[in-house]
């Protein structure tokens, strides 16, 4: 899997350490939702690749990605919530917003 940090002019908000969390939390949430809903890909998950937006953790799946691997990814991912929501209800989230 190929994970993209989103340039936005050299400006990067989150921290060494919450950059590396939300990596980790976009790889894991991938990978179980590939084990839940197709786990006879997950040979290919070396073709998916993954968008992060470090302005505000939005993830998206790149194009380049293929079918079906793009559509079962971009169906079922969850995306950050805003800081002000004191509820996290997901490890991915709570990556984000600690």
């Amino acid at each position: 899997m190929q994970i993209i940090w989103k340039n936005l002019g050299g400006k990067n908000p989150l921290n060494h350490e919450r950059s590396i969390n939300l990596e980790y939390a976009v790889r894991l949430q991938v990978v179980k939702i590939l084990i839940n809903e197709a786990e006879h890909l997950m040979d290919y998950l070396s073709l998916v690749v993954m968008e992060i937006n470090p302005s505000n953790g939005h993830v998206s799946v790149r194009q380049e990605t293929p079918e079906p691997l793009f559509s079962k990814i971009s169906n079922n991912l969850e995306q950050p919530k805003t800081k002000e929501n004191s509820k996290v209800s997901s490890p991915f989230l709570t990556a984000v917003n600690v």
